[in-house]
């Protein structure tokens, strides 16, 4: 698949990690930002995207944007992929200027020089969170991914941060390409009916769906309307999040919806009362923002990005007590004026944050990768 352009400096970007529909915000990431920069980057810098065969039928218009190279795998098989990219991956891109690995580890073998997008720092800060075999590989592959490769590229300032101090990252060799909204709205949003609670985030255990399905339970009886909506692909913790969701005896007041399509959750975006964000640990929490640029007020777990982000009046409450939580959804359920200024407050807030301004981030990255395969 090919489109036609003239190129003088082609960078190679590795998205083989991308099996759509599994990996939650990277993919996202990952697309809207290459999909801004096919619409506004500089025509001296080409991409060439390395892709699964399920990515081209996921994400046809970005692939058509670029000169795609398409890998025969499905990426069901993770070791496959892995090896995929010190082998095929390797080969394909002998004769590119440079490759950008989005997927946060650095290849056995690859091209140099050669950028890493490393989205978060979790398998070293809760390791817990992931499979024995996942915990160690990561344990691994990090640090060398940390000392070996020419750029590390981090989704926020707090991602690029812990590079520095856990890794011990100079910050030369580190750039931000935040994420952003497609569109900031003028003012709060008008909640649809019934009153929704929205939570977009697969079903992994740090995401922290209990909490919020116990703090949905306590107040819903002083909300007889409102219901709470899970959007997300299964994770690791789906089965007891749906066990802990049937126990309320809510029935079809709480929702999971698995994963759903984009123009469906804008819909349940658009409309929602609130979007709550538990999670307890995240590289930035794409939600919180679209929900920010959308005028929807935001509960989002302390000590994360997405809590820097939201700000004040914004309610930031600590991750692991449903009744702070409970409290501070019943506040915004029950107070329009209160909801109002939460939204406005969180517009301000997102205001330049546009995946335009991603791309622009994107573009000097490369630039500086470029700039380092040259000294």
């Amino acid at each position: 698949m090919t489109a036609t352009t003239s190129r003088a400096t082609r960078i190679a970007v590795n998205l083989l990690h991308v099996v759509p529909g599994e990996v939650g915000g990277s993919e996202e990431y990952a697309v809207r930002t290459l999909s801004a920069y096919a619409r506004h980057g500089s025509p001296d810098l080409t991409p060439v995207l390395y892709v699964l065969a399920p990515f081209v039928a996921a994400h046809r218009p970005l692939c058509e944007s670029f000169d795609t190279v398409v890998s025969t795998l499905d990426g069901a098989n993770r070791a496959r992929r892995i090896l995929a990219e010190s082998t095929w991956l390797a080969a394909r891109t002998a004769d590119m200027d440079a490759v950008h690995h989005l997927g946060g580890r650095l290849p056995g073998r690859s091209r140099r020089p050669a950028a890493v997008t490393i989205h978060d720092l979790q398998p070293l800060f809760r390791p817990e969170n992931f499979s024995p075999a996942k915990r160690a590989f990561m344990a691994r592959s990090l640090p060398r991914t940390a000392r070996q490769a020419d750029l590390l590229v981090a989704p926020s300032h707090a991602v690029a941060d812990k590079l520095a101090s856990r890794l011990g990252v100079g910050a030369a060799r580190i750039a931000v390409v935040s994420v952003g909204a497609e569109q900031i709205a003028d003012g709060p949003n008008r909640p649809a009916d019934p009153p929704t609670v929205l939570y977009p985030a697969a079903t992994y255990p740090h995401k922290n769906h209990l909490v919020l399905i116990e703090a949905f339970a306590r107040i819903a009886d002083r909300h007889p309307d409102a219901r709470l909506v899970m959007t997300g692909s299964p994770g690791r913790a789906d089965g007891e999040v749906r066990s802990a969701a049937a126990a309320t005896g809510l029935g079809e007041r709480i929702t999971l919806t698995g994963r759903i399509p984009a123009a469906e959750l804008d819909v349940l975006l658009t409309g929602a009362a609130v979007v709550a964000f538990p999670s307890v640990y995240e590289g930035f929490g794409i939600p919180v923002l679209e929900a920010l640029a959308a005028g929807v007020p935001v509960v989002v777990g302390a000590g994360t990005p997405a809590a820097e982000m939201a700000g004040d009046p914004a309610p930031v409450v600590d991750p692991s007590d449903p009744a702070a939580w409970a409290e501070a959804l019943d506040a915004l359920l029950g107070d329009t004026d209160r909801r109002d200024r939460v939204a406005r407050a969180g517009l301000a807030r997102v205001i330049g944050r546009t995946w335009e301004d991603s791309a622009a981030r994107l573009e000097d990255a490369w630039r500086r990768l470029l700039d380092a395969g040259r000294d």
